[in-house]
């Protein structure tokens, strides 16, 4: 009978070979020295990881996060290294840098050529690569802000947009989410832009549901002078709504024309 072979060429633990051959299968391995030993662990570990992005649910998830702690744990002991001592420097970065909680995803930065920090950038192209600017006008408010020259606090950050709290509230922590790129309304902007405020308005309502707990809210954007638009640029409004703030709420949006919101 024809025998085939398999290359492998990966770390494994300790009682795969005793499983693999009580299923016939002959198993070539060998006991490795330290430092090709804590070499492989790494390769193991993006190995891990990689089946982590595969999990399909919270249960394969489970198993693949047991399997990335069972290989932090080989390899903290492999380098002299105490659990303890990983979290006592997980928490101590945590104070400076926080944690995972607002789930905020990093698309870009910019940076002026004079800042220091641009050359740890700079000499990191191929994690860091530099890339074109959003579309700017100058005398644009909302590009302004978007290019940080005007001194306004992010509510939150997006890949194609920010957030902000409106300057003239109609509520308490009424916002406005706006595309980093110039864009006169919504039927203008680009189809990656208008998803991004979709995802950018879920995520802020998760926050303004923690801080403030409307009932309600009202969403719009206007869209052209007529429909009450000031500033030429994309921005949408997420508004809560609380019981009493209105004698009586119905009609909602219809409200742009007062007469017609009663019907």
């Amino acid at each position: 009978m024809t025998i085939k072979y398999f290359k492998i060429e990966k770390l494994i633990r300790d009682k795969i070979p005793a499983l693999l051959e009580s299923k016939g299968i002959a198993v070539h391995a060998k006991a490795m020295e330290d430092q090709e030993f804590i070499s492989k662990l790494k390769d193991k570990l993006l190995e891990e990881a990689k089946e982590v992005l595969e999990a399909s649910d919270s249960d394969e998830l489970c198993e693949e996060l047991a399997d990335v702690m069972e290989v932090v744990q080989a390899l903290s002991k492999a380098g002299d290294l105490t659990i303890e001592q990983i979290d006592q420097r997980r928490l101590k970065k945590r104070e400076i840098k926080g944690g995972f909680e607002n789930k905020i995803y990093n698309s870009s930065i910019q940076i002026k050529e004079n800042n220091p920090s641009i050359n740890y950038y700079l000499n990191k192209p191929q994690q860091y690569p530099e890339i074109h600017p959003p579309t700017y006008q100058s005398d644009c408010l909302f590009c302004q802000i978007a290019r940080q020259e005007k001194e306004v606090t992010f509510f939150a950050n997006f890949a194609h947009c920010y957030v902000i709290k409106d300057q003239f509230p109609v509520s308490t922590g009424h916002i406005l989410i706006i595309p980093h790129e110039h864009t006169e309304n919504w039927f203008t902007a680009k189809e990656e832009v208008r998803s991004d405020i979709m995802k950018a308005l879920h995520l802020v309502k998760e926050r303004l549901d923690i801080e403030y707990s409307p009932p309600g809210y009202n969403i719009g954007a206007n869209c052209g002078e007529v429909a009450g638009q000031s500033i030429m640029h994309l921005h949408l409004h997420l508004i809560p709504r609380y019981q009493g703030d209105m004698e009586n709420p119905k009609g909602g949006v219809r409200g742009v024309i007062p007469s017609k919101q009663k019907y």
